[in-house]
C-alpha cells in the first residue's frame, strides 16, 4: 500500500498543506510541528517525491562528470574511471550526469544554470583549463581530477607522479641503468596540454636527470606505426639505451612486440617499467615491472571528495594517491659488455 501525503497529515494531526510546507521549506513551520510531521514520515515509511526533496534541500542528488570523450583506443582507458565513478556515486546516494561535449564550458554552464547538478567532477584537466575559472565563477561545489597550473582554490585529486617517477628512476639506478628512455602519452594529449601527460613526462625526466642519467623521451601514438616511430626516435638519439619507462598503457603490447621484432630481449637487452594499472602490466610477456596506477581508486576518491564538498565539508587542497612499485620479470641488471 502506497503511503500518501494525506496519510502523513492524518497521522501527524496536521493539514496536507502543512506536510507539503515541511517537505518544501516554502513556509516557516514551528519546530514542534516539523518534528511531528517528520516522525510520521519515518513511522509510515513515506517516500517524498524527488522533486519535493530537491526543493527542500536545494539539491538534486546528481553530480556532473565533465569528461570530453576521446574516440579511438584512448577511449578504453577512460572507461575504468567512468565505471568506478558511477559505482562510487551510487554508494554515496548520487547519480551521475555525463558531460562529454568537446565544448566543456558550455555544457557545465548549462548544467549548473539549469540547477541539474549539485556539483561537478572535472576530468581530463589541462594545465591551463578554461573550465576551472568558470567553475569558480559559478560557485558550485567542484573537484578536479588532475593538477592544473592554477586550481583557483578548487580541491584536486591526483596520482603522485613525482613519487612514481622517483620509484622508477631509483629502481633502474639500483640495477645499473644509466641510459634510459621515456615513452609518453599520444601527441594529441600533449597538444591539448593535458596535465597528467605533461606532469608525468616532466617528473620522469627530472628524476632521471637528478641521478645524472641522460634522458630522452618521445610521445607515442597508440598504433603499430606510432610505436615504431617513437622507438626509432629514442634509439636514434640514444643508441645505448638499456631501459625504458612507458606511461601509455595502450601501447604496452605493441612496444613488447616491436622490441621482440628488433631482437631486443626483455630484460636481457633492455629493461621495461610501465606506469599503468596492475592488470595491464601482468598481461604483457614477460609481465612488466610497474608502478601501479590506481585509476579506479582515483575516480572513487574524487566522487567521495565531491560528495563531502556538497555536504559543506572542508577538503584538503590536494589529495595525492601514492604509487607502489611492483618488480616483475621485465627489469634486471645491465648486461656486461
Amino acid at each position: 500500500m502506497t503511503v500518501t501525503i494525506a496519510d502523513v497529515a492524518r497521522h501527524a494531526g496536521v493539514s496536507r498543506s502543512t506536510v507539503s510546507y515541511v517537505l518544501s521549506g516554502n513556509r516557516t513551520i514551528s519546530p514542534e510541528t516539523t518534528r511531528r510531521v517528520e516522525q510520521s514520515i519515518e513511522t509510515l515509511g513515506f517516500r517524498p517525491h524527488a522533486g519535493a526533496r530537491s526543493i527542500r534541500t536545494r539539491r538534486t542528488g546528481v553530480i556532473a562528470m565533465a569528461l570530453p570523450m576521446v574516440y579511438g583506443p584512448h577511449n578504453q582507458v577512460q572507461m575504468p574511471y567512468v565505471w568506478a565513478a558511477l559505482t562510487a556515486a551510487q554508494e554515496s546516494g548520487l547519480k551521475v550526469l555525463m558531460l562529454t561535449d568537446d565544448d566543456g564550458e558550455a555544457a557545465i554552464r548549462d548544467a549548473v544554470a539549469s540547477a541539474l547538478v549539485d556539483g561537478v567532477m572535472l576530468m581530463e584537466v589541462q594545465r591551463q583549463d578554461p573550465r576551472i575559472p568558470l567553475l569558480t565563477e559559478l560557485k558550485r561545489p567542484a573537484v578536479l581530477v588532475g593538477s592544473p597550473d592554477d586550481p583557483h582554490g578548487l580541491p584536486r585529486v591526483d596520482f603522485d607522479f613525482a613519487l612514481a617517477a622517483r620509484a622508477c628512476a631509483e629502481h633502474l639506478h639500483d640495477n645499473g641503468h644509466t641510459r634510459v628512455g621515456y615513452l609518453g602519452q599520444a601527441p594529441e594529449a600533449f597538444g591539448r596540454d593535458v596535465a597528467y601527460a605533461v606532469h608525468a613526462r616532466e617528473a620522469v625526466l627530472a628524476a632521471l636527470e637528478t641521478g645524472g642519467r641522460p634522458a630522452v623521451w618521445a610521445a607515442c601514438e597508440p598504433a603499430p606505426g606510432g610505436v615504431v616511430r617513437a622507438l626509432d626516435d629514442l634509439l636514434a638519439r640514444e643508441p645505448d639505451l638499456t631501459a625504458l619507462i612507458v606511461y601509455n598503457e595502450r601501447v604496452l603490447p605493441l612496444v613488447m612486440e616491436r622490441l621482440a621484432g628488433m631482437g631486443c630481449a626483455v630484460p636481457g637487452d633492455i629493461s621495461v617499467i610501465a606506469i599503468c594499472p596492475d592488470d595491464e602490466a601482468e598481461r604483457c610477456t614477460p609481465p612488466l615491472t610497474s608502478v601501479s596506477l590506481p585509476a579506479e581508486e582515483l575516480a572513487r576518491a574524487a566522487v567521495r571528495s565531491l560528495a563531502r564538498r556538497i555536504r559543506g565539508e572542508e577538503l584538503p587542497a590536494s589529495t595525492l594517491l601514492a604509487p607502489t612499485l611492483k618488480p616483475r620479470a621485465s627489469t634486471g641488471p645491465v648486461r656486461p659488455d
